[in-house]
């Protein structure tokens, strides 16, 4: 950076300077060096502690010229050239112009939505905060949505960011993309296929850079996810914007994605609602009872009141008027009749 090279030269012209007051205060004053050093820092800084000064006339010339004439504007004009580098490094960093070639280990999200940005990162990365595994791993974006800077709230996180696009030359390098923990590639369009395109040259860059980190990837179009996987990606998920704890969880327990997806479509394994009047059993004799039957796997019941309870302990005693059941797409379920006759025999 430009300003910085002038500053390192005002220092060393700085140095030289003090360097020839103290030589001449030991020439023409008969001082010692720590003497001259002392009074050429106290008159540079201008304290000016009068214990010591320059009485021969050669002595005080050296003085005017060295340390008046050029020492303290040499002084004065490194400490507003440090203030400005400063305060221009700050902006810099505020509107993502500074490379991040230090960081390490970091989780480095790739684009943004085009739709409701700011809400879905906050979202985003509040979950990423407030998760055990993720909650120190710092957070960068690559981005061209935020020149001016990041929102606030944002930037209160401790979220930094590059601004630029990852199909730039030298824009994953800026990120330190090589030594991430984590890399998240987003459709910036999860209603356009065509953002698949941009995903997948960003997959092949991040490969080329042989980073070791766990990259996670969107995909608009479900016959994409081979090819991004083909190109590096761990993990590929379907944009969801309403949750992006889905994105979260699919970091820190890979494998998630898929079961979460599943659950959203009939394709696969999906879930189904079975109604079933269940009293004072166990939760686990119920999914036991599920499971021995080849029906599916238990993940909650409605209750009485009619409330949904997800999870709950093994040995928990339930009162249920139906069940929550992940199924394969090829199951026959039960009858009704059939069904409530596993519940109504003891195990």
């Amino acid at each position: 950076m430009h300003a910085s090279r002038d500053l390192k030269t005002r220092f060393l012209l700085l140095a030289l300077v003090l360097a020839a007051h103290s030589i001449a205060m030991v020439m023409f004053e008969d001082m010692n060096w720590w003497q001259a050093f002392w009074l050429t820092m106290t008159s540079a800084s201008t304290t000016g502690y009068g214990d010591i000064s320059a009485a021969s006339f050669w002595g005080q010339a050296a003085t005017i010229v060295l340390i008046y004439g050029l020492g303290i504007a040499l002084l004065a004009q490194i400490a507003s050239d440090y203030i400005e580098l400063r305060i221009q490094k700050k902006e810099m960093g505020i509107k993502g112009q500074l490379e991040w070639e230090n960081m390490h280990d970091h989780l480095l999200i790739i684009n943004t939505p085009t739709l409701y940005t700011e809400s879905y990162l906050e979202r985003l990365v509040d979950q990423i905060c407030n998760t055990p595994d993720l909650a120190h791993t710092p957070i960068q974006f690559l981005t061209p949505d935020f020149p001016e800077g990041l929102p606030l709230s944002l930037r209160s996180y401790g979220a930094v960011h590059q601004t630029g696009e990852a199909t730039n030359q030298g824009a994953l390098e800026a990120c330190s993309a090589d030594k991430a923990k984590f890399i998240v590639v987003l459709s910036p369009d999860s209603q356009n296929a065509h953002s698949d395109s941009l995903v997948f040259d960003t997959l092949h860059r991040i490969k080329a850079l042989n980073s070791t980190a766990y990259v996670l990837a969107e995909a608009v179009d479900d016959h994409n996810r081979a090819r991004f996987k083909a190109a590096g990606a761990n993990a590929v998920i379907r944009p969801v914007r309403a949750y992006p704890e889905m994105l979260v969880r699919s970091l820190i327990a890979p494998g998630t994605e898929q079961v979460l997806e599943d659950l959203f479509r009939h394709q696969g394994d999906h879930t189904v609602r079975l109604t079933v009047s269940i009293r004072d059993k166990s939760w686990a004799e119920v999914v036991i009872t599920l499971m021995q039957a080849g029906i599916g796997t238990a993940l909650g019941f409605e209750d009485t009141k009619g409330e949904i309870v997800t999870q709950p302990k093994a040995k928990q005693l339930i009162q249920a008027n139906s069940l929550i059941v992940m199924v394969d797409e090829d199951i026959d379920l039960p009858d009704s009749q059939s069904l409530q006759a596993l519940f109504d025999t003891e195990l």
